[in-house]
């Protein structure tokens, strides 16, 4: 049987990169059309024709509500939502998908509730400790609710929850000396990966460039648009495609605390310092690192951390005795999940 399948969730990383987790999962598993809802113009909206070239691609030209929620500005928010539900839906009309995987984010209300409304089944994936509005809205809807974390804030539906964990994009395997040789760093000092994100965060960018006038025994890679590297023991991208790779073979990180960020250190047993962004909707990011209670893992508010704190941290770091893991990624339960509750493939 060839399957169907329609996939939303997007704008950023923390959407985007577990929806492309769980499509690689079912690429293992069967044979499938896709179509994605994407949001014009963000990460997602370039990504996909990238990483899924046969997909059926649909922009959506969706906004989010606009905080506080009781702005009148928000109507014209639902009258845009309401307009792309009936464009989803006509597609979806056409297309009759199997089902439909969201994985958060405005975009996501109108394609669940044309889904809603054709009977297809819903699977959503939250990331967060708190769930977000769509979710929040949606959830009621879904067949199955993928959850990162146990007890979820603002999960009404207990009976149709299933913690797994956030689904993530595992490298194979690295070789960690040659992939430090490629990047003219020392394979044999710790290394220290540095991101803040898919948006990035000229915060920490800051905090970081009086570490690095202070170490020269550690390597680090830094992802940033805002700085570039004079030390000889840092590399800054822009951007890497291959940001897990990186963190198989890392010693420590340095991160805000979006969700799949911090999947990522919980996933390769990173020690690491989180910052989380307190501008985050709902507070999120604060939440999310305040669930991860772990040894060896730093948090501080913005106005906690400073360089010092830092540089007292990570300035005896030393490398790990070994970078295997042998975990399952969430990804594949969650398909098995679904697959099951369809009466298997």
């Amino acid at each position: 049987m060839k399957y169907k399948i329609a996939v939303s969730g997007g704008g950023t990383g923390g959407h985007y990169y577990p929806a492309y987790s769980v499509i690689k999962e079912l690429e293992k598993n069967i044979d499938f059309d896709l179509t994605y809802f994407t949001i014009y113009n963000r990460l997602d909206y370039y990504k996909v024709p990238q990483d899924f070239p046969n997909a059926k691609h649909i922009p959506l030209k969706v906004k989010g509500l606009i905080r506080p929620l009781h702005s009148i500005k928000n109507i014209g928010v639902l009258m845009n939502t309401f307009s792309n539900y009936l464009k989803v839906k006509n597609i979806m009309k056409r297309n009759k998908p199997n089902f439909v995987i969201l994985t958060g984010g405005y975009v996501t209300v109108p394609v669940g509730f044309a889904a809603k409304d054709l009977h297809i089944p819903i699977f959503i994936l939250e990331q967060n400790k708190i769930m977000g509005i769509a979710n929040k809205v949606l959830s009621k809807y879904a067949k199955r609710i993928f959850l990162t974390y146990d007890n979820t804030i603002g999960n009404k539906y207990p009976q149709k929850s299933i913690v797994t964990g956030n689904p993530l994009r595992i490298p194979g395997k690295t070789n960690r000396n040659n992939l430090l040789k490629k990047l003219n760093l020392d394979p044999d000092k710790p290394l220290i990966t540095v991101f803040g994100g898919s948006l990035g965060s000229e915060f920490i960018d800051n905090l970081m460039i009086e570490v690095y006038n202070k170490i020269s025994n550690i390597n680090f890679i830094h992802i940033s648009k805002n700085i570039k590297s004079s030390w000889p023991n840092v590399r800054v991208f822009e951007y890497l495609d291959n940001l897990t790779e990186i963190l198989s073979i890392s010693d420590m990180a340095i991160s805000r605390g979006g969700a799949t960020s911090l999947s990522e250190i919980d996933f390769f047993e990173l020690p690491a310092i989180i910052i989380p962004w307190g501008d985050s909707a709902e507070n999120q990011q604060f939440l999310n690192a305040k669930s991860f209670n772990k040894e060896n893992i730093h948090i501080f508010t913005e106005n906690d951390i400073k360089p010092q704190k830092i540089f007292d941290i990570i300035k005896n770091i030393k490398k790990k005795d070994s970078y295997s893991i042998n975990k399952t990624n969430p990804a594949t339960i969650i398909i098995k999940t679904i697959l099951d509750s369809l009466g298997g493939a």
